[in-house]
């Protein structure tokens, strides 16, 4: 991957610019609401300020995994992102992530320990025509979305039965392709 990273961190390099790599995939977390301002309009900022990709990080503290695993990941991390994105906002209960391809010299890698390591920020607004698809929660899963997102501080803090609940491993986000936005919005 070649995007920067942060020369706030304390790894970033100092010898070495990254080359220009190209397209990479970010998964942006957003809001319904989100997703219909990024539709009505066009573009949008990350509502968070952070982004998710696979990054050095991520491939370092999971060596063993292979890039669908990887970029799995980094979607679940955006899905997390997304629910304490409805949790600030009281935005409507259902995650949803963008999955975009972004060129690389516009991603910054943020995050650089195991519990930050697919965190990326991104220095320009999202098109929408750089979204490649979006993934949702069904209707059916609002109601275990709202008890995830009223446990998310006692997840964080660590309580393993808030965890298993903040991690929805019953719902699945959908996938689906850009052009079937409007009817997700209706």
């Amino acid at each position: 991957m070649g995007v920067r990273t942060s020369p706030d961190s304390p790894s970033a390099p100092t010898l070495s610019p990254v080359r220009h790599a190209g397209l990479v995939r970010i998964y942006v977390p957003l809001t319904v609401s989100g997703l219909a301002t990024l539709h009505k309009q066009g573009r949008i900022g990350v509502e968070s300020g952070i982004a998710h990709a696979v990054t050095p990080a991520l491939r370092a503290a999971w060596e063993q995994a292979d890039d669908e695993e990887l970029e799995y990941a980094a979607l679940m991390a955006a899905a997390f992102g997304s629910l304490m994105s409805i949790k600030e906002s009281g935005a409507s209960p259902r995650r949803v992530v963008a999955a975009v391809d972004i060129d690389d010299s516009h991603v910054v890698v943020v995050g650089t320990d195991e519990a930050e390591a697919t965190a990326v920020v991104v220095d320009t607004p999202i098109l929408i025509s750089w979204c490649k698809a979006v993934h949702v929660d069904s209707a059916d899963a609002e109601g275990e979305v709202s008890i995830a997102v009223s446990r998310l501080a006692e997840a964080i803090a660590g309580n393993r039965d808030a965890l298993a609940q903040v991690a929805l491993v019953e719902h699945e986000l959908m996938w689906f392709a850009t052009q079937e936005i409007p009817d997700l919005l209706q």
